[in-house]
């Protein structure tokens, strides 16, 4: 996705959590571990669950769409954090900073 004042693209991974149990901490490691640093979503976002069609296909379109705005999106979403090295939440004075390009991505 587009994200204001950034060469690229930025990814974002949709997680379905319905319990609640995601370990973001563990989740990054695995992502170090197994991944090389380019392939890191700067995004998460986690759904309890997640909407297919009638055929059973995702309906990733609409998630595309809405990206990291947090005035659309309802589901909880988390930016990777390069100074902290951590994904810390997606707060509206964050996604602010964001969006003017004063936060490094």
């Amino acid at each position: 996705m587009q994200v204001p004042g950034a060469e690229g693209k930025a990814g974002m991974a949709a997680i379905v959590d319905p319990e609640g149990n995601l370990n973001l901490t563990d989740f990054l490691k695995g992502m170090k571990k197994n991944l090389p640093p380019y392939a890191w979503p700067l995004f998460l976002r986690i759904l309890k669950e997640i909407d297919v069609t009638g055929t059973f296909k995702l309906k990733k379109l609409a998630l595309q769409k809405e990206g990291f705005d947090i005035n659309v999106v309802k589901d909880e979403l988390y930016f990777l954090d390069g100074k902290l090295g951590k994904y810390v939440n997606l707060t509206p004075e964050l996604f602010t900073k964001i969006n003017d390009a004063k936060v490094g991505l």
